[in-house]
């Protein structure tokens, strides 16, 4: 077959991956269909990758600071808490990012990057498949209609379990833990302080020509009060941490989602190649056989056409077997999405067409504004900045110590030394700090200006969206008028 007839494989990406991206970037759900489109993957120069990504939560594992750092969050210092719960409630870093570039390539995840959130981002392809997969004359156009066995994996399934069984999802789970035992921590009270004394202790004896005493005995209570309100402060910036995490937490599970869209559509390529080459390898194989039968009933040589096969023969059985590599790396890098055990890995087998049974997508004004209103990073954002308007009444708060409530329920005169009945008393009293100095004002500066930063950021946030939205419908409809395109033209050529 003259080559210049073959369907070019090398210069669309993946159109489902398109379909996954869009929605992904939108909305941050998943479809509920099992049957991905029709895909051609970018095989010529692709790198080989790494297949997995781990995610990184911040600050040193096993810190007490928290892995996600959220929007609105100040310093981790003592003073910027009134160095009364640990920093993890309020922790934070500053943020960067920048816009995603309109490429074919992972453009749900950029935002992991614009807060420093070193989620996963999107799965790089598992390895890429070899470039000399089997798409030649007499390609069976079936092959994209196969659903695979019908014990093979749906993709509603394959998201089920990675929700349930994903490693970097279950140890991220403990986020939510960590930040309602920060709310708890947040919430306690101080401790009061007993104190006992004696007083007037003679060295050896009080006596006529030294008087002293009677000897007193004390018991003293000190209660803190907190009249500023620094603990309901406190709880308040705890419980907004910890909404924003949970928000933080979606957005993680959501660009996972999409890790798995895109494994999942890698190994139903992968697989379609594999039975792809299988079948031209045995066409070839067939044919050279044909000739040689008919080259021997002719008792005539045809070197140069029987090497000719012969080499062909050769490729095809190297493109198999790249075909298979490339669907074993597929396999292994949905497998450890979905935690399976090695002994599983060469079992999964993905159930679905690539096929693409869903109606186009609204408008990308629509897309838009079902982004704006449901990402959920854009709602950890704004909780942020509420969290971040909250860090300032803390901090207001902060202005004044607590004052101490000093009562002496007993205080013990010994008069036994004087032959005398001993006396009984009690006094109380407050002890408090003047707010001459230090009425916390670098705080509360740094905490205002930490609102106008943060509200800056969900501004610069929401326009990142909105071009990510741009971006992906873009992508969407390229890819699927190159798919259709494929389909009408190309592959009736070739």
């Amino acid at each position: 077959m003259n080559r210049s007839r073959q369907p070019n494989r090398r210069t669309r990406p993946s159109g489902w991956s398109a379909v996954c991206t869009l929605f992904a970037v939108v909305t941050g759900c998943w479809l509920a269909g099992t049957a991905p489109a029709l895909a051609w993957q970018n095989t010529a120069n692709a790198p080989r990758t790494t297949i997995l990504e781990f995610p990184e939560f911040g600050p040193i594992r096993g810190s007490l600071d928290p892995g996600l750092p959220a929007p609105g969050a100040l310093g981790t210092t003592p003073e910027s808490i009134g160095g009364t719960i640990p920093g993890g409630i309020v922790g934070g870093k500053r943020r960067t990012g920048r816009l995603p570039r309109g490429t074919s390539h992972r453009i749900a995840t950029t935002v992991a990057a614009d807060r420093q959130l070193p989620v996963p981002e999107a799965l790089p392809g598992p390895g890429a498949p070899a470039p000399t997969t089997a798409i030649g004359s007499g390609f069976d156009t079936a092959l994209f209609d196969d659903e695979g066995p019908a014990d093979g994996l749906p993709l509603d399934a394959a998201i089920e379990r990675m929700i349930r069984d994903n490693w970097d999802l279950r140890a991220l789970r403990h986020e939510l833990t960590q930040a309602d035992a920060d709310i708890l921590t947040s919430g306690l009270r101080t401790n009061p302080l007993v104190y006992m004394d004696s007083q007037f202790i003679p060295y050896g004896s009080f006596s006529d020509q030294r008087p002293g005493g009677p000897p007193q005995y004390d018991l003293n209570i000190t209660y803190p009060l907190d009249v500023s309100g620094k603990r309901r402060n406190r709880t308040v910036v705890a419980r907004m941490a910890r909404s924003t995490i949970e928000a933080q937490y979606q957005d993680v599970t959501r660009r996972q989602i999409d890790n798995v869209h895109k494994a999942f559509v890698t190994l139903q390529v992968a697989r379609t190649d594999q039975l792809a080459a299988l079948a031209d390898l045995e066409r070839r194989r067939q044919r050279a056989a044909d000739f040689a039968r008919a080259a021997a009933a002719r008792n005539a040589d045809g070197p140069d056409e029987a090497d000719r096969l012969a080499i062909a023969v050769d490729r095809a059985q190297s493109a198999t077997e790249d075909a298979a590599a490339a669907y074993a790396d597929a396999q292994e890098g949905l497998a450890v999405l979905l935690a399976l055990p090695d002994a599983e890995v060469d079992q999964l087998v993905p159930r679905g067409t690539l096929r693409d049974p869903f109606p186009p997508p609204p408008e990308a004004e629509e897309l838009t504004s079902l982004a704006l209103r449901c990402r959920p990073d854009l709602r950890a954002a704004r909780l942020g900045l509420d969290r971040a308007a909250a860090e300032v009444d803390l901090q207001q708060a902060n202005r004044f110590d607590d004052i101490y409530l000093f009562y002496d329920p007993i205080t013990i005169q010994d008069n036994s030394v004087y032959r005398r009945q001993s006396a009984s008393s009690w006094a109380v009293g407050l002890t408090f700090a003047l707010p001459i100095f230090n009425r916390n004002q670098g705080n509360i500066a740094r905490a205002r200006s930490n609102v106008g930063q943060t509200r800056l950021e969900l501004e610069s946030l929401e326009r990142r969206v909105a071009a990510e939205v741009r971006l992906a419908d873009r992508e969407y409809r390229r890819s699927r008028a190159a798919v259709e395109q494929l389909e009408r033209d190309s592959l009736p050529r070739a």
